[in-house]
C-alpha cells in the first residue's frame, strides 16, 4: 500500500469516527430531551411572528416548562393555551387571584407591542419560557421536509454500512493473530439490531410526514401545497400563499370547469384574499408564464357564500395562487376562519380546506417528530454501542 493510499485510509477512518460520534451525541441529546419531557414537563415551541422581538425574534425555538399559575411572576414570558385558538406567548404584565385557589388572572403583552393583549387570561397552569435559540425554527422546518428526512435516513444507512461492512483481513504479526478478526460478538449484533430498528422508524417518518393535499377522481384532480385542515397563522401584511392545481384534462369537451372559494369564521376577523392564475405551475419566484388576476385583493365574506373564481370549457386545467391576509379587531383576543376551494367538472367535485388565524405565534410540532425523536435515540444509542464494542475488541 502506497503512502497516498495509507493517508486516504486514515482520513476515511477519521471521517467515519467523527460522523459516528455525531450520531451518538444526537442520540444522547434526544434521550435527554425525552427524559426532560416526561419528568420535568419540558417541551419546545416555535415562534412564527416577532411579537416578542428583540428578546425572542421570529423563527426562534424556545424551551418551555409546564408550571402552575401560582409559580409565575410579573415579567415572566409564558405560553398560554386558549380555547379554539392557537396558544400565545407573551410577557406577563399583571397577576391577580382567579375565581378559585389554583386559578390566576393574568394580562400579557408582547415586547414588540405597544399595548397589552386585548383580554386577560384566567389559567391554572402555563408554560414558562426557560430559554430560546434564534433562527432554529427555520432549521427544524427544513428538516421536516420529506426529501430531507429521506436523505438523512439514506445517509445514516450508508454511514452505518460503511463503518461496519466486513473488510479484508489485514496482515498482522504472528503474536497478534489470536486477537485479530474475532467473530462478531453478541453485543455487536444487539447494537446493530438497535441501529436497524431506529433506521426503520426514521424511514417511516418520511411516509407519515405531512404531504400536500390531493383529491381526485377519474376526470378531476385537485392538489394543494398546504396540508388539508391544518391551521396556518395569517398576517396583516405578509400573505399566506395557497397554491392549488386543478386538472380536468380528462373531462368531456362539452362541459365546464368551475372553481369557487368560500370562507366561514369569526365575524371579528377581516379576511382579505387575492387570486391569480398561471398557465404553468407556480414557482418560488412566482408565475413564469401567463399570469392573470382572477380576483383583486379585497374582503372575503365569512358567511359561507361561494365566490366564483374560474369558469371555462373542458378539458382544462388551472394553477391558482390564493393569497390570504387577515386582521382582527383590537378588542378581540383571537379570530380564525376556514377557507375552502372547490372545483367541479363533468359532475365530479373536489375540494380542499385550510384553517387560518390572525397573527399569532403558533406552537407545537408536526406528528412526524413523535417518531423522529425515538428513531434518533435508537440510531444514536445503537451506533454508540457498536463503537464501544469495536473498541473493546482492540
Amino acid at each position: 500500500m502506497t503512502s497516498t493510499m495509507r493517508r486516504a485510509v486514515r482520513t476515511g477512518r477519521v471521517i467515519r469516527e467523527v460522523l459516528l460520534t455525531v450520531l451518538a451525541l444526537g442520540g444522547v441529546a434526544c434521550i435527554v430531551l425525552v427524559i426532560l419531557a416526561f419528568t420535568g414537563g419540558y417541551s419546545l415551541i416555535m415562534f412564527k411572528t416577532g411579537s416578542m422581538a428583540p428578546v425572542i425574534p421570529a423563527g426562534s425555538v424556545a424551551l418551555v416548562q409546564q408550571v402552575s399559575a401560582g409559580e409565575v411572576a410579573v415579567g415572566d414570558i409564558v405560553t398560554v393555551d386558549r380555547q379554539d385558538a392557537l396558544p400565545i406567548t407573551h410577557r406577563i404584565t399583571s397577576i391577580t387571584d382567579g375565581p378559585s385557589a389554583e386559578l390566576r388572572t393574568i394580562t400579557m403583552r408582547g415586547d414588540a407591542n405597544e399595548v397589552d393583549d386585548p383580554a386577560p387570561y384566567t389559567v391554572s397552569d402555563v408554560r414558562i419560557v426557560r430559554g430560546s435559540v434564534p433562527h432554529l425554527a427555520n432549521v427544524i422546518v427544513w428538516f421536516g421536509n420529506p426529501w430531507v428526512l429521506g436523505g438523512i435516513t439514506i445517509g445514516a444507512a450508508v454511514l452505518v454500512t460503511w463503518a461496519f461492512w466486513p473488510r479484508e483481513p489485514r496482515a498482522v504479526p504472528p503474536e497478534k493473530v489470536e486477537t485479530e478478526d474475532k467473530p462478531t460478538t453478541r453485543k455487536e449484533r444487539r447494537a446493530a439490531g438497535i441501529v436497524v430498528v431506529g433506521l426503520i422508524i426514521a424511514s417511516s417518518t418520511t411516509i407519515w410526514a405531512p404531504q400536500p393535499a390531493q383529491a381526485s377522481s377519474d376526470i378531476l384532480t385537485l392538489s394543494s401545497d398546504l396540508a388539508s385542515g391544518t391551521t396556518y397563522a395569517l398576517d396583516a401584511v405578509d400573505p399566506l400563499n395557497w397554491h392549488v392545481t386543478v386538472n380536468a384534462a380528462s373531462a368531456p369537451d362539452d362541459g365546464n370547469l368551475t372553481v369557487d372559494l368560500t370562507a366561514n369564521g369569526s365575524p371579528d376577523l377581516a379576511l382579505n384574499t387575492e387570486v391569480r392564475s398561471c398557465e404553468i405551475d407556480w414557482t418560488a419566484t412566482g408565475c413564469d408564464r401567463g399570469e392573470r388576476v382572477l380576483q383583486d385583493n379585497g374582503p372575503l365574506p365569512l358567511d359561507g357564500t361561494w365566490a366564483s373564481l374560474l369558469n371555462q370549457p373542458t378539458p382544462a386545467s388551472a394553477h391558482l395562487r390564493i393569497s390570504l391576509t387577515a386582521t382582527s379587531d383590537a378588542d378581540t383576543a383571537s379570530a380564525s376562519a376556514t377557507v375552502t376551494v372547490r372545483a367541479t367538472a363533468g359532475q365530479e367535485v373536489a375540494d380542499d380546506t385550510i384553517n387560518g388565524g390572525d397573527d399569532l405565534p403558533p406552537t407545537g410540532g408536526q406528528s412526524w417528530l413523535i417518531l423522529a425523536a425515538p428513531a434518533a435515540v435508537l440510531v444514536g444509542l445503537g451506533v454508540a454501542l457498536l463503537v464501544a464494542a469495536k473498541r473493546r475488541r482492540k
